[in-house]
């Protein structure tokens, strides 16, 4: 048996009028009188008719809907920054639909398409660790959408972003290796195109080269975020003649797989390497020492990346000036790096 959804066009030629005027009389528009509104309210009633919210929206040339796309759902930050997108979204009267790139960047260009033939008015986005051609967003820009950045960004796009300051949040890390008696310390870096890795890349250097301390690009290993990359950068610290005694990771997925493998092979942490991550994963409670991490706002990102967007989005003027908000990292010291304090 087939279903047919009811829709305005039913209502309005039972009622003998218009469909604007059954639009208005069941939004209670003031021009529409008492009695017709009854009439329109009645009836819908009794034939328990809902309004379409998409039909709804597509006569205000809005579907009211934001497109967001993340490297990865399951990752616990990027899933605290689209609780921050959908909660200020939601206050706002906008739906969001979410969608994860996989870390690919074919599949980010298929997912932006099927956003747009979905009508969404506008795309937040962390970019994929694979994205170096940015043509499929620069579309978005050339409709004249809001595209927000978020977490990680592209300069070669005029558009407004809400970065972490992680080159600051990378010399705090390393200056706090250094003031625990660390000599040698050892850089995970993430993918050398990504624009927060270059970032924390900078901010790991500069606290090297202001305590004099020689850049050693052997203690400098650039991981691909997977496990067996991990394990290739471990071997290849490992196996250095004078080996580090500390070792600050890109993330806390790198540090936690990292700790599992140095102490598989019989070092001790801290009294050995000392461990520092970035951006506090819930799985790094479930190890041994607790680790030294750099703290991100991940809630915070995803309500900033949101404000912007409707503010663009709601912008009277013709021409809207991007901007960038840039939010603070938080060390929160623990045991993993308190080298001088180990027993």
């Amino acid at each position: 048996m087939s279903y047919k959804q009811l829709t305005l066009k039913d209502l309005a030629k039972q009622l003998n009028t218009s469909i604007t005027t059954v639009s208005r009389a069941l939004k209670g528009h003031y021009s529409i009188s008492e009695s017709m509104r009854t009439k329109v309210l009645e009836l819908a009633k009794q034939l328990d008719f809902h309004p379409n919210p998409m039909a709804l929206n597509l006569l205000k040339s809005r579907s009211f809907t934001i497109g967001v796309i993340v490297p990865e759902i399951a990752h616990h930050f990027y899933s605290m920054v689209m609780e921050g997108i959908e909660e200020t979204a939601v206050a706002a009267g906008y739906n969001v639909m979410f969608c994860a790139s996989k870390e690919s960047s074919e599949k980010e260009e298929d997912v932006v398409n099927a956003l747009l033939q979905s009508r969404i008015d506008g795309l937040l986005i962390a970019p994929s660790k694979e994205t170096i051609n940015y043509t499929h967003l620069q579309n978005i820009v050339n409709k004249g959408m809001p595209l927000i950045f978020f977490d990680r960004h592209s300069a070669d796009l005029r558009v407004s972003k809400v970065l972490v300051n992680d080159y600051e949040g990378a010399m705090q890390a390393t200056n706090h290796l250094l003031e625990n008696g660390c000599k040698r310390i050892a850089h995970i870096a993430g993918p050398k195109k990504l624009s927060n890795s270059i970032q924390r890349l900078h901010g790991y250097k500069d606290a090297l080269k202001n305590s004099r301390i020689k850049i050693d690009k052997d203690l400098i290993a650039h991981c691909n975020l997977t496990k067996e990359g991990v394990a290739d950068c471990i071997e290849k610290l490992l196996s250095l003649k004078n080996k580090p005694d500390a070792i600050f990771t890109y993330n806390s997925f790198i540090a936690f797989e990292s700790m599992l493998l140095v102490k598989r092979k019989g070092y001790k942490i801290p009294s050995d390497i000392c461990f520092i991550g970035f951006a506090n994963e819930p799985v790094i409670s479930y190890i041994e020492p607790q680790l030294t991490t750099v703290l991100l706002p991940a809630y915070e990102m995803g309500q900033e990346a949101t404000k912007l967007f409707l503010e663009q989005i709601n912008c009277k003027t013709e021409k809207y000036e991007p901007k960038t908000v840039t939010l603070q990292a938080k060390l929160i010291v623990k045991e993993s790096s308190l080298k001088k304090k180990a027993k």
